[in-house]
């Protein structure tokens, strides 16, 4: 990645990232680009933000992001939104983006700042049918609701054989610890869930997964961990973009942070990372791979995997924090 050609890579990059939103907003049913990602469980509240704060870049992918919200708000949830915008540093892209929404849509979205008032609604948007198995999200929040529990069982199901602890499935729903007990304790009096006691920590599963995937329907076989997929992506096009801006030897330490910031984000990816090394040789290996991820992403495959992948989502969460 030197830093004579930084100007080609972040374009390169930044275009990958765009092509992979582009690729996951045509499964829902935004217009202008082919289907790339039908293997791909869309999560709709993390692809939302994203795009949001790339807009700027993707005025495009923005406007017709923009229009599907605005007709489709009823299957977004206001909670995750709020819940993922606490971990962002810079709103100041999707200030407008949420206030246009609101002012198009008559609803109030977290973190909201001035309307766009020269938007237009494009109109050219629609929803897919919820049988796509791409959409197994909205699928399963028009069967069950727009909520915790949903979130929850959508993520045991597509992790078959899991258990996980309130805080892993915190962590992976986007929603409050204390939310995710409570509806865990639900389900497991109903008979969904069952629970096991390890210690003084609770684990959670599906007491009968295959009646639960039957009655949902068809599911892809990507479901990545989207808080952590744009967390990678982020912080790669972060990096091009400052390649051609630095001194190499800047550019080296920085590219040894970015390799250290997303080792938990590749772990809850099954991802391999760039290779150990030492020096300016690191920046030709994280160019390297950085743009294989990228390309992988983009096109709707998945990095290291056959053909038909199976990529679940599984959260990094420190022992000493679960429930």
């Amino acid at each position: 990645m030197p830093t004579s050609n930084g100007s080609d890579i972040d374009r390169s990059v930044g275009q990958l990232a765009a092509d992979l939103c582009w690729g996951a907003w045509a499964e829902l049913g935004v217009s202008g680009w082919g289907r790339t990602h039908q293997q791909w469980a869309i999560d709709p509240e993390p692809l939302i933000i994203f795009t949001a704060l790339i807009g700027e870049k993707e005025r495009r992918l923005q406007d017709e992001a923009m229009d599907w919200c605005i007709h489709n708000w009823r299957s977004i949830s206001q909670t995750r939104l709020r819940n993922l915008l606490r971990l962002q540093t810079d709103l100041d892209a999707w200030g407008p983006f949420a206030a246009t929404v609101n002012a198009r849509a008559g609803v109030r979205w977290p973190e909201a700042t001035t309307e766009r008032t020269s938007y237009r609604v494009t109109g050219r948007s629609t929803l897919r049918s919820l049988s796509e198995p791409s959409l197994v999200a909205l699928r399963m929040r028009a069967m069950f609701g727009v909520g915790t529990r949903t979130e929850i069982l959508r993520f045991l199901l597509l992790d078959p054989g899991s258990s996980a602890s309130a805080v892993t499935l915190a962590a992976a729903t986007s929603s409050a610890k204390r939310n995710v007990a409570d509806e865990c304790d639900r389900l497991a009096q109903a008979g969904v869930l069952s629970v096991r006691t390890v210690g003084n920590r609770f684990y959670y599963s599906l007491r009968h997964p295959s009646s639960l995937a039957h009655l949902v329907g068809s599911t892809p076989s990507i479901a990545p961990s989207w808080n952590a997929l744009f967390r990678v992506v982020g912080t790669i096009t972060a990096l091009a973009g400052v390649a051609g801006e630095v001194s190499r030897d800047v550019l080296i330490v920085e590219t040894h942070q970015a390799a250290l910031a997303i080792e938990d984000d590749l772990g809850t990816l099954g991802i391999e990372g760039p290779e150990r090394v030492s020096g300016a040789g690191l920046l030709e290996v994280w160019d390297r791979w950085a743009t294989g991820a990228m390309g992988k992403f983009a096109a709707g495959g998945w990095p290291g995997a056959e053909p038909e992948p199976a990529v679940r989502p599984r959260p990094v969460v420190a022992a000493s924090r679960q429930r």
